[in-house]
């Protein structure tokens, strides 16, 4: 229901720069063809709904207009700020900007996170808005990319994929091992992302996987709210 905070199920350990709000625990992405869709939002208030504070629900579009892109995500900020959870939008730096999201999400074809750091820090002209402290996360393929980047570039990563997944079809698995990896080498958390059901959310956080992100585990069933809940379930205690 609109305005009503449904409290956490996990409490998410704080590896957010400069003591701003914690990092998530559970991302849940959507694409193209869920953000499209005509039950879209009911769909992502039943999520939020669940979710709460344990949730960050990414925008990745790669071919949605800019300018339907841009009232999707209005629309998901307005909404995560009522429920306490995060609003992230992948590689449109000006897109998150423009609606005041949590932060942006980089592809390893994005800008560099050091030039969106910059632009997130800057005071918007003219408004006196400032856009400080909002997250830049980066996705990576393999645990020595953690190497290509300094610290304070990112605030998290998510590796993948970790699993095999329809949405990278030719794409080897990495597996737990991998996992293991990044997170020894990494200086902030690593979120595993391909192939996550709620029975390998353990497993990956056994590895060291300080989260999971997952997009048809949520959108491709029924009942998106109880997807949610399951996934938040099967969290370890961090």
């Amino acid at each position: 229901m609109p305005g009503r905070q449904t409290p956490p199920r996990h409490r998410a350990g704080n590896t957010r720069r400069r003591g701003g709000p914690p990092l998530p625990r559970l991302h849940v992405v959507a694409g193209d063809d869920e953000i499209v869709a005509r039950d879209f939002q009911a769909r992502l208030l039943s999520a939020l709904e669940a979710g709460g504070s344990s949730l960050a629900v990414h925008l990745r579009a790669r071919r949605t207009p800019a300018r339907q892109l841009h009232e999707v995500a209005e629309r998901l900020v307005h909404a995560a700020g009522l429920h306490g959870a995060h609003a992230l939008v992948n590689d449109r730096l000006d897109v998150a900007l423009a609606v005041g999201a949590s932060g942006v999400h980089l592809r390893e074809d994005s800008i560099p996170p050091a030039d969106a750091r910059r632009l997130w820090e800057a005071r918007r002209p003219g408004d006196g808005r400032e856009f400080g402290g909002g997250l830049v996360g980066r996705s990576i393929h393999s645990p020595g990319q953690v190497a290509e980047f300094p610290a304070g570039a990112v605030d998290y990563f998510f590796l993948g994929a970790v699993y095999a997944t329809a949405s990278h079809p030719g794409r080897p698995p990495l597996g737990l091992d991998a996992v293991a990896a990044a997170a020894d080498r990494a200086p902030v958390a690593v979120v595993a992302i391909g192939g996550i059901t709620p029975e390998r959310v353990a497993p990956v956080c056994a590895a060291g996987a300080y989260g999971v992100a997952v997009a048809s585990g949520v959108w491709g069933v029924r009942d998106p709210a109880e997807a949610v809940g399951r996934y938040l379930d099967a969290l370890p205690d961090p």
